[in-house]
């Protein structure tokens, strides 16, 4: 099942995607309750129950793709993690061996733009915008101290992110919360697609296009750390909860990796496709 986040008519909502119309599910109740977003309807299987029940009653407000704006498929997730140099495609990590841990960090979630909403590139040394196509998985329940082998039991859904870095702040002190936190230099969207339709989530292909041309194009059998091993390490040092994200990686074709290097600009279009999910697309804009 694929669920989205959308305003429209000055509200915001949440549904089902069926056949390319959004079936607005927003006013459903689970056992007397109203769910107050995605970030419920994933931890509640009788909620997704439901969900389906009404879907395939085919009796709910529907709307085009197009007819909808698009929020960020969790907008208001209480925890974003991303791996840092996760995938084998990258020459300074073949350089220099496996490493024996994954380098995690956190984004803000204002740091992202949603599905056909504008990424912004910013005024004060923005110039060095990149782009990197990542898997992101949802979690769908509360997780602490999980086991590898039970780590994909706790992911409620997969989504897409565009975990835009501003390169003109790398080397600024030792971290690099300023190069991934800028305000909406990444993107995440356009939905969730559940678990149960993502079997192996280490053999998707990864695609990222600007201007209709190939950056990237790998796969997420190329992660140095699987997501199981991810998840897991991640809930032994914080508690996850349901809406939570993690971005998971990115294969290799960054424009930094090019030469000269292939910055986003002004007008740009990006899209990010992963195989069995969709495509996420943004246009570069200029901030004011």
């Amino acid at each position: 099942m694929k669920l989205v986040s959308f305003f429209r008519d000055n509200r915001r909502r949440f549904g089902a995607i069926v056949d390319d119309k959004i079936f607005d599910l927003t006013d459903i109740e689970v056992d007397g309750q109203l769910q107050n977003g995605l970030k419920d309807v994933l931890c509640n299987e009788s909620a997704l129950n439901e969900l389906e029940r009404l879907l395939s009653k085919g009796n709910q407000p529907e709307f085009g793709l197009d007819d909808v704006s698009y929020m960020l498929p969790i907008p208001d997730p209480h925890k974003i993690f991303c791996v840092g140099r996760n995938y084998r495609a990258y020459h300074e990590v073949l350089e220099d061996g496996r490493p024996d841990w994954p380098s995690i960090f956190p984004r803000f979630v204002d740091s992202f733009s949603a599905h056909q909403e504008s990424i912004i590139r910013g005024k004060d040394d923005g110039d060095q915008l990149d782009y990197e196509g990542e898997l992101v998985a949802v979690i769908g329940k509360h997780a602490r101290h999980v086991r590898e082998e039970d780590a994909l039991s706790f992911v409620g859904g997969y989504t897409i992110a565009n975990e835009g870095s501003v390169r003109n702040w790398i080397g600024r002190g030792t971290q690099n919360c300023p190069v991934k936190n800028q305000w909406r230099s990444g993107s995440m969207g356009p939905w969730i697609v559940t678990a149960e339709e993502v079997p192996d989530p280490s053999a998707l292909k990864i695609h990222t296009q600007v201007n209709g041309e190939t950056r990237q194009n790998g796969g997420t059998d190329m992660m140095i750390f699987d997501l199981p091993f991810v998840i897991s390490y991640i809930s032994r040092f914080t508690p996850l909860a349901p809406g939570d994200c993690i971005c998971t990686g990115s294969p290799g074709g960054s424009a930094i990796e090019h030469d000269p290097p292939g910055y986003l600009a002004p007008g740009n279009v990006l899209e990010v496709s992963i195989g069995g999910i969709g495509t996420l697309r943004n246009v570069i804009e200029a901030e004011l």
